[in-house]
């Protein structure tokens, strides 16, 4: 069915809502994919499409793919709303001086609430993907990525919508896990894994008083956020809602889930701030995530107790 859903089409909306799975038949009660695609069709009634797959797994924002050609970003919670602007004027200014693909949104709605952009080409870059390409291939993830981080980090801020970006929040967020550490942990770790934690808390705390560089990161480089296209030979990086101006280590931080000489190969490469303490200062972000994925677990659920668990003792076990 390729059906023009304007905000007049309520029936017509509704009954596409039914056959895409959006709302659950036989149920009078909406659903917020319900309201997405009314808002879809609302902000665009220009627009037409086939098919829709609703994403929840982020963190902060809900995802609807129409026709796996154009992604729609919802925020979920004010702050990010209030951000939307800013990362699509830092992704224009961007796009021209990094040598990955990076999100374009071309359609915003007009009370700048969530916007789209067509579909980046290519498969989630998980470990298991990175592991079946050719050396060719991996050499090309690997000098693009580090070119990414090279161009971010070193990108001028004076006079370009990157002042908009705000300081880094990991101070807060380090309240945050410390609070929720104490209060759940203790019921589910044994000791020495208390201790552990307690160490990589303590390391950050550290890291927080340090004099370290301050430059724009994307703050969440990780296998979900980057695309390999097999075809074009090219590398694409999505989801910059959490960049900020923060430790250029950061960036590094969840690579290791590549492993150890993957995070070494991109940093041989990387052209960024001069800092030989930047590697030890991303296995610390790295532990400190694992610690957070715990936390998170019994905080906000979204991440299961078997990815967070599989996490920390992946930290534990050294790098």
């Amino acid at each position: 069915m390729q059906a023009e859903l304007g905000a007049r089409d309520r029936s017509q909306l509704v009954g596409f809502a039914h056959e895409t799975g959006l709302i659950a038949p036989g149920r009078g009660e909406r659903r917020t994919a319900m309201d997405e695609l009314e808002r879809i069709a609302a902000a665009f009634p220009d627009l037409t499409w086939s098919r829709a797959q609703r994403i929840t797994e982020g963190w902060d924002h809900v995802v609807v793919v129409l026709d796996d050609a154009l992604v729609f970003r919802f925020p979920q919670e004010p702050p990010y709303t209030q951000a939307l602007g800013r990362e699509i004027a830092v992704l224009d200014h961007l796009a021209a001086r990094v040598p990955v693909r990076i999100p374009r949104y071309d359609r915003v709605a007009p009370d700048g609430s969530f916007a789209g952009y067509p579909l980046l080409p290519g498969r989630t870059l998980t470990p298991g993907v990175l592991a079946t390409l050719d050396g060719r291939a991996r050499e090309a993830v690997v000098d693009q990525l580090a070119g990414f981080l090279s161009a971010l980090h070193t990108a001028p801020v004076p006079g370009t919508p990157l002042e908009l970006v705000p300081p880094s929040y990991l101070a807060e967020d380090q309240r945050d896990v410390r609070r929720a550490a104490g209060t759940h942990l203790p019921a589910v770790l044994a000791p020495e894994e208390l201790g552990e934690v307690e160490r990589i808390l303590a390391d950050v705390d550290a890291l927080l008083t340090a004099d370290l560089p301050a430059v724009v990161v994307h703050n969440d480089v990780y296998s979900r956020h980057l695309l390999w296209d097999d075809a074009g030979a090219r590398l694409g990086v999505i989801d910059f809602s959490d960049m900020c101006l923060g430790d250029p280590a950061v960036d590094f931080a969840e690579l290791h889930e590549y492993g150890e000489a993957f995070v070494r190969a991109v940093h041989e490469r990387y052209t960024g701030p001069a800092d030989p303490g930047l590697l030890d200062r991303a296995w610390t972000y790295q532990c400190w995530i694992g610690v957070y994925m715990l936390t998170d677990h019994f905080d906000v659920g979204k991440t299961s107790w078997e990815t967070a668990r599989e996490t920390f003792d992946r930290v534990r076990r050294s790098r």
